[in-house]
């Protein structure tokens, strides 16, 4: 007797706003559960919205105004939400044959959904091509994030990782450095690392910073010095510096 496996269920995750809804459309690995459209809103009034829309009519629902306001009272919809469901985090798989300045960014300690949302979409405007979390103990894709990313969490692929100093040791037999990003008297400044390399890119929280484990790991250390009175940057804001400054080497103008 040949046993099936059981089909794994996803818990369903919403989304609201023009791009991020378009985003989520596009993404042929989800599943679209249903549609609100506010009728008369900006949403139903977009014709590229409408054509997307005309592909799950099914699961569309226009409601009068005084219902959606009242349904989703206090999101800044622009008169569409979407219910979703589907696989949000891909299997690692061995990166040893990827493009020469292949990089991945790896969160260690961030906790914040709204930082992971930035993040993601920052690591996506910037070319990075992956993002791992560790499996516990970490920020999650959540509603709030995949909100905060306006969609980009479904064009850059996320990893979930159980150990991350075991895969950083698998990275670096992959051909790849690591880099990470922390306060430290041996650190380089980040505009002064090459990045046409492989490279992994570690951030750590604002409070906590990278473990002391993770740190060991690293090939070098980088940091972005302070000018002002404040000691330290959002994270989110950090990994927008050297996201950026890593596309300026790859892809000079």
């Amino acid at each position: 007797m040949v046993m099936k496996k059981n089909k794994k269920t996803y818990s369903p995750n919403m989304v609201f706003g023009i791009n991020g809804c378009l985003n989520v459309f596009k993404a042929k690995k989800l599943e679209i559960i249903s549609i609100h459209l506010m009728a008369g809103g900006n949403a139903d009034q977009n014709k590229i919205i409408n054509q997307q829309c005309n592909q799950f009519s099914q699961k569309v629902q226009r409601l009068n105004k005084k219902d959606f306001l009242n349904k989703y009272s206090g999101l800044r919809t622009q008169g569409i939400v979407v219910l979703f469901k589907g696989k949000l985090y891909k299997q690692i798989p061995n990166f040893s044959n990827v493009d020469s300045n292949f990089s991945l960014l790896i969160l260690d300690n961030i906790e914040d959904p709204q930082n992971f949302g930035q993040i993601i979409r920052t690591a996506e405007c910037g070319g990075l091509n992956g993002i791992i979390i560790p499996q516990h103990n970490s920020v999650d894709l959540t509603n709030t994030a995949i909100q905060i990313s306006q969609g980009a969490f479904v064009h850059i692929p996320i990893y979930k990782c159980v150990n991350i100093n075991r895969l950083i040791e698998d990275l670096k037999k992959q051909g790849f450095w690591i880099i990470g990003f922390e306060n430290s008297v041996n650190a380089k400044e980040w505009y002064n690392i090459d990045y046409n390399e492989k490279t992994v890119l570690i951030f750590g929280s604002e409070g906590r910073g990278i473990r002391k484990k993770t740190i060991e790991k690293c090939d070098f250390l980088a940091t972005i010095p302070m000018q002002g009175n404040i000691s330290s940057l959002n994270v989110s804001a950090s990994i927008s510096a050297v996201t950026f400054e890593r596309l300026r080497q790859i892809k000079p103008l």
